[in-house]
This record gives C-alpha cells, structure tokens and sequence, in this order.
C-alpha cells in the first residue's frame, strides 16, 4: 500500500472517531483519535521495513565479484610469480619483461630521468645498485634479442628490489 495512501486513510479515520467520540463522550476524544494515529504509525513503519527488504543488494559479495579485492590479489601474485620466474629465464625476457620496470622504479624513487641528464642517472644507478647490479636495471644496457645469456636470477632480482625499497 502507498504511503500516502496510509496517511490519508489515517487522517480519515481519526476524524471520524473523532466526531464519533465528540457527540458521546469527550474525556475518550484523545485515546478515540489516537488508535488511527498508532495505526498509521504501525504501517507506516512496515512499509519502510517491507521497502528496505525488497531493495536489498542481493548481488556477490566482494570476493566474488571478478574484480574484486580478492581476484585483484590474485591476479597481482600471480603477475608478481611470472616476474619472478622471468628473472630466471633469458637474458632477452630480462630485458623485455623487468628491465622497464626496474628502470621506471629507479627513475621514479630517485627523482633522475634517464632522458634530462643521461649521466647523472647511471652515476646515482652505480652508486645505489653497484656496477655489478647497475647494468641489470640500467635501460640503455637492454638486448632484447639475446636468447643465449641466463638472465642474472632471482638472488640479484630480489637484491635489486630491496636496495630500491631502501631508498
């Protein structure tokens, strides 16, 4: 039933039981009126309840939405495990796969762009990471087409990593 449809049926009623109440007793007038209002109230207060039920979310829960927090995780562990893995591979998944990112990291924690002054960025790489680990995030030093060479592993990739979360 609509609202206002109850309040008008409400007001109705308690002006009928009023003039009711009115021509046979009047100390009953307040209590006599007050029924419809109480009435009113009680349905009233059912149709908000009834309308918040019906217009519940009844859709999945976070972690069952396919980008919700829990596959995003997963989806984040899972690029983090095939980084990982490329840091075992060939030289040339190395420089295709980590290489940019290592390099955009350095770049970004250490404020120096490889494109403004070429020879202030390897001399803050040198002094971060050594010449040893330098010249395995240094991104003028790639070569995407060396199948041959190991890439450095997973010792130097977590190295790496550390000495850029140090910074």
């Amino acid at each position: 039933m609509n609202r206002v449809a109850i309040v008008v049926v409400g007001l109705i009623l308690a002006g009928l039981f009023e003039l009711i109440a009115l021509n046979n007793e009047r100390t009953t007038l307040l209590p006599i009126a007050g029924i419809p209002v109480a009435g009113v109230l009680g349905l009233l207060v059912w149709s908000l309840l009834d309308r918040a039920r019906r217009y519940e979310p009844t859709g999945p829960a976070d972690n069952e939405i396919d980008n919700g927090p829990a596959e995003m995780l997963t989806r984040w562990q899972a690029r983090a495990q095939l980084l990982a893995d490329r840091s075992e591979g060939t030289r040339a998944e190395w420089d295709r796969h980590l290489r940019p990112l290592l390099a955009k990291e350095f770049e970004s924690s250490s404020g120096h762009r490889m494109a403004k002054n070429r020879r202030a960025t390897e001399a803050a790489g040198q002094l971060l990471f050594g010449p040893e680990l330098w010249r395995w995030v240094d991104p003028a030093n790639s070569a995407l087409r060396d199948q041959v060479n190991p890439a450095p592993g997973r010792p130097a990739l977590d190295e790496i990593l550390r000495r850029l979360q140090n910074m």
